[in-house]
C-alpha cells in the first residue's frame, strides 16, 4: 500500500511540473489568442485531478503543501500570460480596435483568477469531505468484498450440492440394482442359479471388469474350489481352479483385499504364481463371503489395467459378496434338507421312494435314446446272524460301510439307494449285461475283502447280487424291472450267496 501511494505522489509531481512548464512555454513563446485560454483551463482542471491524486499518496499535509505549491506555479503562468497580453496591447494602441484589446486583457486575467479560485476551492472541498468520502469509498470496497466472499461461497456451495446430488443418484442407482440383484437371489434356492447370479452381477455392477470369479470353500478338502467365472464376453476357462496367492489372502485375513498393480504391491510376489496358472491382469478387488463368522467362499474382479479400481469399487463388491454369501448358504441348506428327504441317515444313499422316482425317469430317457440300463439288486448274505452275535449297532456299522462301499464305487450318472433292510438296488443307465456284471463283480470283490471290526473281532462280509438289463429297443415298466433283479438275487442266494447272477 505505501508503494502504491509513493507511486502515485510522483506520477502527481511529474504530471504537474509537465503541464506546467508546456502552459508557461505557449504561453511566452506564441500569441495568446481566445483558444489558449480554453487550453489553459482543461489543463489547470487536469491539475485538480492530479491534486487529488498527491492526497491519496501523501495525505493531508501532502495536499496543502501540493496546493500552495500549484498555486505559485499558476501565479507565474497567470503573469507570463498578462505580460502577453499587454505586449500586445501597446503594439496596437496607434490602431482603431483599442477597446477590444484592453477587453480581451481584463478577460484573461478573470479567466485565470478563477481557475485558481476552482483550485483552491476543490481542494478545501476535498480536505474537508475526505474522511467521509474515504469510509464511502471503503465500505464501498467493503460491500464488493462481502458480496464476492459470498459469491465465492454460493459457487463452492453450489459445487458441493453438485457433487452430493451425483454421487447420492450414482448411490441410488446402484441400490436399485443390489435391489434388484437381491431380488433375484431370493427367487431361487438352486446353487448353480445362485452361482450364475452373482457373477453376473457382479460383471454388469462394477465397471472395468475383464475378469470375474466366485470361490467356493471345499468343506471336506478346506480349499477353494471354483464356482464360476466370467469374463467381457460371457464364460471364461480360469486355469487356477483352487485360487492364487490373492485368494488364499482374503481366505485366511478375513477381508475384502483392493490391489492397483500387482507388480507394485509389496505384499504380494507374483512370482510364487506358477506360469501356467499365470493370467494377465494388473488390479485385483476380492472380497471374502462370510456366513456364521465362516469364509464359504471368494468374490474376485481383475483387469488388465492398473489403478483400474477404487474403495467405492471395493465396498460395492463387498455388499454384493453380503448378499452372496446369504443367498448361497441359503441354498446349501435347502440342497442339504432336500437330500435328507431322498437319502438315508445311515448309509448315505439314497431311499427307496427316490430310487423308483430316479428309476421312471431313467427307463424314459432309455427308451428315447435307445440305449440299456441295468439294474443291480443285493443284500448282504447272512445279516440276521450279525445282528444276534454283535447287536443291533454293529450290524448298523456293516450297513453304513457297506453303503460307502457301493457308492465309491460307482461312476457318473450312476446311482444307488438302500431298497429296505440289508437290501440295496443300483441303477446303471446306459449300461448293457457285460458293463453291469463286470461293476457288480467289482462291488462284491471290493465288500468281500474288507475287514469288519466288529466288538474288537476282525470278520468279513459278503454279498449276494442280481443283474438284469433292459434293451433300448423295448419298453419295460419299473415294477417288471425290480422283479427281475430281485429274481436274480433270489437265485444267487439259493445257490449259497457271495455270487452275481444274471436275470
Amino acid at each position: 500500500m505505501k508503494k502504491e501511494k509513493l507511486f502515485s505522489g510522483i506520477l502527481a509531481v511529474a504530471g504537474f511540473l509537465a503541464i506546467s512548464s508546456l502552459i508557461i512555454s505557449a504561453c511566452h513563446r506564441f500569441p495568446v489568442e481566445f483558444w489558449v485560454y480554453g487550453v489553459v483551463s482543461s489543463l489547470l482542471i487536469v491539475l485538480n485531478i492530479l491534486i487529488l491524486l498527491a492526497w491519496v499518496a501523501f495525505g493531508e499535509w501532502g495536499l496543502w503543501i501540493f496546493v500552495f505549491l500549484s498555486s505559485v506555479l499558476t501565479l507565474i503562468v497567470s503573469l507570463g500570460t498578462n505580460t502577453n497580453i499587454t505586449t500586445m496591447a501597446n503594439t496596437t494602441l496607434n490602431g482603431s480596435n483599442n477597446t477590444g484589446m484592453a477587453m480581451t486583457y481584463r478577460v484573461s486575467t478573470l479567466n485565470i483568477n478563477i481557475q485558481i479560485f476552482i483550485f483552491f476551492a476543490v481542494g478545501l472541498f476535498v480536505t474537508i469531505f475526505k474522511n467521509g468520502m474515504v469510509s464511502y469509498v471503503l465500505s464501498i470496497g467493503r460491500q464488493i468484498d462481502t458480496l464476492e466472499e459470498e459469491k465465492n461461497a454460493l459457487v463452492a456451495e453450489h459445487s458441493s450440492i453438485k457433487g452430493t446430488n451425483d454421487a447420492l443418484k450414482e448411490k441410488v442407482i446402484r441400490y436399485a440394482a443390489l435391489k434388484d440383484v437381491t431380488g433375484k437371489l431370493s427367487s431361487t434356492l438352486s446353487l448353480d442359479s445362485v452361482a450364475t447370479i452373482v457373477i453376473d452381477s457382479v460383471s454388469e455392477l462394477v465397471e472395468r471388469v475383464d475378469v470375474s470369479n466366485l470361490f467356493l470353500v471345499d468343506d471336506e478338502a478346506h480349499e477353494l474350489a471354483l464356482k464360476a467365472a466370467r469374463g467381457k464376453e460371457g464364460t471364461v476357462s480360469v486355469k487356477s481352479k483352487k485360487g492364487d496367492i490373492f485368494d488364499i489372502w482374503v481366505l485366511k485375513q478375513r477381508q475384502p483385499l483392493l490391489v492397483s498393480d500387482t507388480d507394485k504391491d509389496f505384499r504380494f510376489n507374483i512370482d510364487l504364481i506358477p506360469q501356467e496358472l499365470r493370467r494377465d491382469f494388473k488390479s485385483v478387488i476380492a472380497a471374502p463371503l462370510i456366513s456364521q463368522k465362516k469364509v464359504i467362499g471368494i468374490l474376485r474382479v481383475e483387469s488388465r489395467e492398473p489403478g483400474a479400481y477404487v474403495s467405492d469399487d471395493l465396498r460395492l463388491l463387498a455388499t454384493i459378496s453380503d448378499l452372496a454369501a446369504t443367498a448361497l448358504e441359503n441354498a446349501k441348506l435347502y440342497h442339504r434338507i432336500e437330500e435328507l428327504a431322498i437319502t438315508d441317515g445311515l448309509t448315505g444313499l439314497y431311499c427307496n421312494r427316490y430310487f423308483k422316482e430316479r428309476l421312471d425317469e431313467d427307463i424314459s430317457k432309455t427308451v428315447r435314446l435307445k440305449q440299456p440300463l441295468s439294474l443291480l439288486m443285493f443284500d448282504i448274505d447272512g445279516f440276521k446272524g450279525y445282528n444276534d452275535k454283535y447287536g443291533h449297532i454293529a450290524g448298523d456299522i456293516v450297513l453304513k460301510s457297506v453303503g460307502g462301499l457301493v457308492k465309491g464305487s460307482l461312476g457318473a450318472g450312476d446311482l444307488a439307494a438302500r431298497y429296505g433292510g440289508e437290501e440295496f438296488v443300483v441303477i446303471l443307465p446306459g449300461k448293457g449285461t457285460a458293463d453291469a456284471q463286470r461293476l457288480a463283480e467289482v462291488i462284491r470283490k471290493k465288500i468281500e475283502t474288507e475287514k469288519f471290526i466288529l466288538r474288537q473281532v476282525e470278520t468279513h462280509v459278503t454279498i449276494s447280487i442280481g443283474c438284469t438289463t433292459m434293451p433300448g429297443t423295448s419298453t419295460v415298466s419299473k415294477d417288471d424291472l425290480i422283479k427281475s433283479a430281485d429274481a436274480a438275487l433270489y437265485e444267487a442266494k439259493k445257490s449259497g450267496g457271495n455270487r452275481v447272477c444274471l436275470s
